[in-house]
């Protein structure tokens, strides 16, 4: 049975997705929404909050993204507040969406972003071999800030090929960016690769983040492939250490 959930929505300065995300994140904080519970469907949350569905579908994918809930297709299917024990496994160096900047993102407790900029440039040498491109092709490169309590917790910086996402730098980016490429190209990332390691803050991750030059941060580099293989997205997220953490649970292979 789904929960009968008591939201009420407080119409701020905000977008509406992000209140929504923010407040659903605080009950499975608070326990009120447990490991496992199925959400109520998307008509039902809209309706009640007097939104739109697409609003509540940003909101959820938000959640999703950042590894407190799983979709699950099929007639039994839903909504889901995420086990531990997947959520822990989030942080894996190669997994179904999610990965580690969704872990560092769940240990933050980010769940608002801002949009900072969106540009058409050449791919560089770098991008345009992880999005096999050819180095004259564009792409879009979406810089967004993440929020972790109206705090800034990363800088994301998103490359897309132009042609494959025709004018998305015009679109709402202020939501889930696996939902918009989901949902309006067809090309949703169904897997990642992202390598981790520790950098320093250059002057403008500084700026934006409210941190010292030179402070180290957390760069995650990832390529996100569609269901067919295609290599869709290139991102590289720099987050403030000082907020966030990682853990790794793991077995060990008898040698």
């Amino acid at each position: 049975m789904d929960p009968d959930l008591d939201l009420v929505l407080e119409r701020g300065s905000k977008p509406l997705h992000l209140t929504i995300a923010e407040q659903l994140a605080a009950t499975i904080a608070s326990g009120t929404l447990a490991p496992g519970m199925r959400l109520p469907p998307e008509r039902q949350l809209a309706e009640s909050l007097g939104v739109s569905r697409m609003t509540v579908r940003q909101a959820l994918g938000d959640l999703e993204r950042d590894g407190l809930l799983r979709r699950v297709v099929g007639r039994s299917g839903g909504t889901f507040v995420r086990e531990p024990e997947a959520a822990a496994a989030a942080g894996s160096a190669s997994t179904a969406t999610g990965g580690i900047s969704a872990e560092l993102r769940r240990r933050g407790g980010g769940t608002g972003v801002e949009s900072i900029s969106a540009e058409v440039e050449p791919a560089g040498k770098r991008v345009a071999a992880a999005l096999d491109l050819k180095r004259s092709e564009k792409v879009v490169v979406i810089t967004r800030l993440r929020l972790a309590s109206g705090k800034p917790l990363a800088v994301e910086r998103t490359s897309l090929s132009a042609r494959r996402f025709s004018d998305i730098e015009d679109m709402d980016l202020s939501g889930s960016l696996y939902d918009l490429m989901g949902d309006g190209f067809g090309l949703r990332p169904v897997c990642v690769s992202e390598r981790l390691e520790l950098v320093d803050a250059r002057p403008a991750d500084a700026r934006a983040l409210g941190v010292r030059r030179e402070a180290p941060l957390f760069l995650v580099e990832r390529i996100g492939y569609a269901a067919d293989g295609t290599p869709v997205e290139f991102a590289r997220d720099r987050f403030r250490a000082d907020r966030t953490h990682l853990e790794i649970d793991s077995s060990m292979a008898s040698e």
